[in-house]
């Protein structure tokens, strides 16, 4: 079992390839975790879930599972950033948002088949992004 320490803000370089493989020995593979919470912020502004989300917070712990029901990886939420919900241009005014935060898996190659459970929340499937070239990600229901 590992632990890891999700941070904030991650770098695109560290970023892992669409195939899931890690770009170097020190690389983590990275998960979107989206929040569809529709919450009122400033684009790009540090957040956490609201609403019926609320309970998706910094700090909170999740777990990764595999296939089997294995715990894989473990840790706590970070931060998220605000991504505009929708695409109207309303400047910098506040508007619909989703929250979404980067959390770092050392020592996977892949997610296929794998869970994310947040603390008291059902399992979600990690599934790939093709929008996101393909990158992983959970997207709350």
């Amino acid at each position: 079992m590992l632990t890891v320490a999700a941070v904030l803000a991650l770098s695109t370089a560290a970023c892992s390839n669409p195939e899931g493989r890690h770009e170097s020995p020190d690389a983590a593979l990275q998960v979107r975790l989206v929040i569809p919470d529709g919450h009122i912020r400033e684009p790009e502004a540090t957040c956490s879930g609201a609403d019926a989300y609320r309970d998706v917070h910094p700090e909170v712990p999740f777990t990764v599972e595999d296939s089997a029901g294995q715990r894989v990886v473990s840790g706590s939420l970070p931060h998220g950033r605000a991504e505009e919900a929708v695409t109207l241009d309303v400047g910098d005014d506040p508007q619909p948002t989703i929250c979404v935060m980067t959390l770092d898996l050392p020592g996977l190659d892949s997610v296929d088949d794998h869970v994310l459970i947040i603390d008291g929340r059902d399992p979600a499937p990690i599934t790939r992004n093709p929008k996101l070239d393909d990158q992983p990600e959970v997207v709350l229901p």
